[in-house]
């Protein structure tokens, strides 16, 4: 929930110039991309999740996250790789995190886990010192294809739409989301509430998180899949755990009285 809370921020923040297109892949050797990390304090089971993207020039390390543990705002990072050690620091409105790893042997790949110690001071997130572990998974781009089926609860019963379309990631600008746009279309025989039949895509992706909104023709929107979640592989995506619906379809008549439901959609 936390990228959809403050989406309005991070568009602000990200000057909307992921709408461009040009390609979100990592550089090949690069820590460059999108990525989820994980801080597990040493004095509590809790963990705290960020999620945004870095960039890599050279041995230098910038980007921007969604802070995670209560704090709600984004942060920027900033870091070095030096050989085989990795620090990054993220900027909890001048509270800093300390992150520090060693790197493998192979250096950075497209499909590097990262992990290692973290600390932090008391400051303007938190009021006491922390320690632990941290961990990182890098989250792939969805590009191209999907199809899938999105699943409804209204008076009437269970309702099935199944879809296909497209979905691309923009470009990544070291903010602590990227743009995504695209495509859907309900395929099979026509239902009798047409809630969809085919719209326009466009959202957010932080890490694992997704927002898309569905937008017909005149510029409506029809529904968003929210709170939605992507693999790390970039292959499915679906409501996030936990979520009993991710979408709502509103009444188009007294026959047609809306319905929530839920999505999965698969890449390609």
């Amino acid at each position: 929930m936390r990228l959809f809370v403050i989406s309005l921020l991070l568009c602000t923040f990200a000057g909307l110039a992921a709408c461009g297109g040009g390609s979100s892949d990592p550089v090949p050797g690069s820590l460059s991309g999108n990525w989820e990390i994980t801080l597990q304090r040493h004095a509590h089971p809790e963990p705290f999740v960020f999620s945004g993207f870095l960039l890599q020039s050279g041995p230098s390390i910038t980007g921007g996250v969604i802070l995670g543990g209560g704090c709600d705002g984004v942060g920027s990072v900033a870091g070095s790789l030096d050989g085989q050690n990795l620090s990054l620091t993220i900027d909890e409105f001048g509270q800093d995190i300390s992150l520090t790893a060693t790197m493998p042997p192979g250096g950075p790949s497209e499909s590097t886990f990262l992990g290692g110690a973290f600390s932090s001071l008391a400051g303007a997130c938190a009021d006491y010192d922390s320690t632990g572990t941290w961990s990182a998974v890098r989250v792939t781009a969805p590009s191209g294809t999907f199809h899938g089926t999105l699943t409804g609860i209204s008076a009437g019963g269970t309702d099935m739409f199944d879809v296909t379309g497209t979905l691309a990631q923009g470009p990544n600008t070291g903010s602590s989301n990227a743009m995504l746009n695209g495509s859907i279309t309900s395929t099979g025989a026509p239902h009798f509430c047409p809630y969809l039949t085919s719209a326009t895509l466009t959202g957010l992706i932080s890490g694992t998180s997704v927002k898309l909104s569905l937008v017909d023709s005149t510029g409506a929107q029809i529904a968003q899949f929210t709170p939605a979640s992507i693999t790390p592989d970039g292959t499915s995506l679906t409501c996030q755990a936990g979520a009993t619906s991710c979408y709502v379809f509103q009444p188009l008549s007294n026959a047609c009285p809306g319905e929530t439901g839920t999505v999965q959609l698969s890449f390609p």
